[in-house]
């Protein structure tokens, strides 16, 4: 399996040792797409601190260009007027790797296992996402790979039965060695799964699933469902609930009640009501108010450290050289409207420029007329109007 991760790491990336022997001549491998009317994919740089995205565009253009890149390594191999004898051989290796049937079926199956993991790994960096989200996506994505065993991915299917990829021949492949080094790869990418997120599936992380609707069960059939898990919450964030004035004694009653709502009110039955927590924040705030408290406090948990290097780098665009001396409280506030504030392309400015030129002791732009004046904003301006009047 080492062998085949290196042959199809070596085909599929930009650099050394192409660049030895001509292999990154960017126009003579064009020009070998547009004669087979492809779009020219070229060979793209591996590594970094992005290296798994990294990987699959690098696998992805080496086998959407399949056709080109075997065209061309297979001209410069034979090429003895431009191409000297040392570099030939070296065109004839990578063409005979990149034409072996068990090199190019793992690269499909890194191709499809990879893909899944880039996928896990942008859900686990959604600002919006949660533990409880985590572990879902964790366990989807180890189900998908392990299945890869008996059921081939979309790419590995496409090569499988068939002697020929994108009109080239390949060389006759051994189907044993293929799934022992797919059986290999599998299972150590789900033993290295489960040993870095082991910890997500006991104790307060597990119990931390209870802020998903997702796992909750359509009815409430066991009437000590999350009892045990909210025990767990409460004793590990005690220190916490108590600071904010949570009264810890009555969560577990209000808990029971909490189910016991939701599900009256049709909490089991599709589309009766929105199973989010805002909407419970506004049915249930005046009947349980400290057990939605614990509930907020899991939902600001981020699932991974992306939410932190994110806000890091916000942190270095606002606080810059020419703006060194902000203090902690106007950089706080920066930080929470770049952070925390709607999309751009969502804001509608207008009642904040309205407020801008309304509010204040002496009006900014006493021409200024509002094209849609509401009620609410009229009675604004008259209070303002009002209140500078009074000030001088």
């Amino acid at each position: 399996m080492q062998l085949l991760f290196r042959n199809a790491h070596a085909i599929a990336k930009k650099g050394r040792p192409f660049t030895d022997f001509a292999w990154m001549c960017e126009a003579s491998l064009k020009e070998h797409f547009r004669e087979l009317h492809m779009k020219a994919l070229m060979p793209t740089r591996i590594g970094g601190t992005r290296w798994l995205p990294h990987l699959f565009n690098a696998l992805d253009h080496f086998l959407r260009g399949y056709a080109g890149i075997v065209h061309h390594l297979e001209e410069k191999s034979q090429d003895t007027t431009h191409t000297n004898a040392v570099l030939r051989a070296k065109f004839k290796g990578f063409l005979n790797i990149a034409k072996n049937g068990v090199v190019l079926r793992f690269c499909c199956l890194l191709h499809d296992t990879i893909y899944q993991l880039k996928n896990l790994s942008k859900s686990l960096q959604r600002s919006v996402s949660t533990l409880a989200e985590a572990q879902r996506c964790l366990s989807s994505t180890q189900a998908v790979i392990e299945k890869y065993k008996s059921r081939p991915g979309p790419k590995l299917r496409s090569v499988l039965d068939t002697d020929t990829y994108e009109g080239v021949l390949l060389k006759p492949s051994d189907a044993g060695q293929h799934d022992k080094a797919k059986n290999e790869l599998i299972d150590s990418l789900c033993q290295c799964i489960t040993a870095r997120f082991s910890d997500v599936n006991s104790g307060v992380l597990h119990a931390m699933r209870l802020a998903s609707f997702q796992c909750w069960p359509e009815a409430d059939t066991s009437s000590d469902f999350g009892d045990e898990e909210i025990n767990k919450l409460i004793s590990h964030f005690r220190p916490l609930l108590l600071s904010a004035g949570v009264d810890v004694d009555l969560i577990p009653d209000q808990w029971t009640i909490l189910k016991a709502e939701l599900y009256t009110a049709g909490f089991s039955q599709a589309g009766t009501i929105e199973k989010t927590w805002p909407t419970v924040n506004r049915m249930l705030r005046h009947r349980c108010p400290d057990i939605l408290d614990l509930f907020d406090a899991l939902l600001t948990i981020p699932a991974s450290t992306a939410d932190c290097e994110r806000g890091f780098s916000v942190m270095k665009q606002v606080k810059s050289d020419w703006r060194s001396r902000l203090k902690g409280e106007s950089l706080s506030d920066l930080l929470k409207t770049q952070l925390c504030s709607p999309d751009i392309k969502d804001f509608d400015p207008t009642k904040a420029i309205n407020i801008w030129h309304v509010d204040g002791l002496r009006r900014r732009r006493p021409e200024f007329v509002r094209k849609n004046i509401t009620k609410e904003t009229s009675d604004s301006e008259e209070e303002a109007s009002s209140e500078s009047s009074e000030d001088i």
